[in-house]
């Protein structure tokens, strides 16, 4: 029978994931939402932003919590918690994108959504990961590479299963590197252009997805991160080590 200190902390249980369900290409059919659809489509959204932004002021809170901390475990934690704050911003920014788009009534409003997207899209892709070995090195998703020999075997092969993954989508895609060029700086004739080529929705919602889904993979490999360094803690505190 457990005793009253065991049952206060609970390990957090670290799971192996199917990461490269989350990678798998996506293909439109031209589908046009009805009216009932669109709605429930906002209500998910709307869902799922709440959901991800109730944590937002947890992670912020946790960066400057003992900042002037220095010592190895502290490092870990925020660099964890540092690269968790910006995947959930993005997937929550990508929904609010993709919410307004779906949302636009107007041609032209709904090509500027499309164009802002794409803009998202390939910022979003290029911080987490990268496209080069310039933007790699200076990558999310690079700060993790210090901190993995903390870590158990299980957790080394997550990121490298990953690290094959997304490194297969900056292979295979540009990420719309053109469109973002156009959007931000404002080369007018080009953007024209692109704003005048056709626009399907479904296809855009599958771009949309995209990244979210690629965010989705790294979330939760962050969240079996997270747990690790709790379960060092819960660990110590059973030992008498934590006060």
């Amino acid at each position: 029978m457990a005793t009253e200190k065991e049952e206060q902390f609970l390990y957090s249980i670290i799971q192996d994931f199917p990461y490269e369900k989350w990678f798998c290409e996506k293909h439109y059919n031209r589908k046009v939402l009805n009216d009932a659809e669109r709605k429930d489509y906002l209500m998910l959204v709307d869902r799922t932003i709440a959901q991800y932004s109730e944590s937002l002021q947890v992670l912020k809170e946790g960066l400057i919590h003992d900042i002037n901390m220095h010592d190895e475990f502290h490092e870990i934690q925020r660099t964890i918690i540092s690269v968790l704050l910006f995947a959930t911003i993005t997937m929550i920014d990508d929904m609010v994108v993709s919410k307004y788009f779906i949302m636009a009534d107007k041609d032209y409003d709904k090509r500027f959504m499309r164009g802002k997207m794409k803009v998202l899209l390939n910022e979003g892709f290029k911080k987490l990961y990268g496209f080069d070995e310039k933007t790699r090195q200076k990558s999310e998703w690079n700060k993790l590479a210090s901190i993995l020999k903390h870590f158990p075997d299980k957790i080394r092969l997550q990121h490298e299963k990953i690290s094959s993954l997304l490194q297969k989508q900056a292979d295979t895609s540009t990420w719309w590197r053109e469109e973002r060029n156009m959007e931000t700086h404002l080369d007018a004739e080009k953007l024209y252009d692109s704003r005048c080529e056709e626009l399907i929705e479904s296809e855009v919602m599958m771009d949309s997805m995209k990244l979210f889904d690629t965010f989705q993979a790294v979330y939760l490999f962050l969240k079996n991160l997270h747990g690790c360094v709790y379960n060092t803690l819960v660990e110590k505190y059973y030992r008498g080590e934590l006060i």
